[in-house]
């Protein structure tokens, strides 16, 4: 009983914390290289969810997450606690959508239309849970999309959270100058719990 309440009490300020910590929710806002692609939208759009579906590996099963912020910027946040079993790998994908809009505006296909311009960077204070990025942009050498990833979880109980930040890089601060470059479209953080 002691340890229900101690592990309730422990999502509930992870919780509280991930909700604190939100940051931008607003995605490629106008730039001033209008010619930098053509396949992207240089009007301002709005992210109000990231939704990350995930698969284990050598199974059907699939489980999603989402973080939401449908009001938009300065409304409630709602964020899905991610719950991964101990020593598993899950095969994930990333969808980027705007549920202001109907129908819902599927941002993910722009995104992945314009990769050349965009990078998604996973971190998570679980230092032993292994993040591994599975696409790429059409640029010699590729560089790192994020669109789909790979998730290892550690063989151990673990808590901490899964960071997600979608990356938006212009001809006169292209993907090639790192992962510092560019501007953050969205970041958010997901709770996340092995058991």
């Amino acid at each position: 009983m002691k340890n229900i309440i101690k592990n309730n009490k422990l999502r509930f300020f992870t919780l509280l914390l991930a909700g604190i910590f939100m940051l931008g929710t607003t995605a490629c806002s106008k730039h001033d290289d209008h010619d930098d692609h053509d396949d992207h939208d240089h009007e301002n759009e709005l992210i109000t969810t990231i939704r990350l579906h995930l698969i284990e590996t050598g199974t059907t099963d699939t489980v999603s997450y989402a973080w939401k912020q449908v009001g938009g910027p300065g409304t409630a946040i709602v964020v899905d606690s991610m719950v991964l079993k101990q020593g598993k790998v899950y095969e994930a994908f990333t969808e980027v959508l705007d549920e202001s809009k109907t129908p819902v505006k599927n941002i993910t296909i722009e995104i992945g239309n314009a990769a050349n311009f965009h990078r998604f960077i996973y971190t998570s204070t679980i230092s032993s849970l292994i993040l591994q990025v599975l696409d790429f942009d059409t640029q010699t050498p590729a560089m790192e999309l994020g669109l789909k990833f790979r998730i290892t979880t550690p063989d151990v109980m673990e808590s901490g959270n899964l960071k997600c930040v979608l990356k938006h890089y212009t001809s006169s601060d292209p993907k090639t100058n790192g992962i510092n470059a560019g501007s953050s479209d969205i970041e958010v953080q997901f709770p996340l719990f092995v058991n």
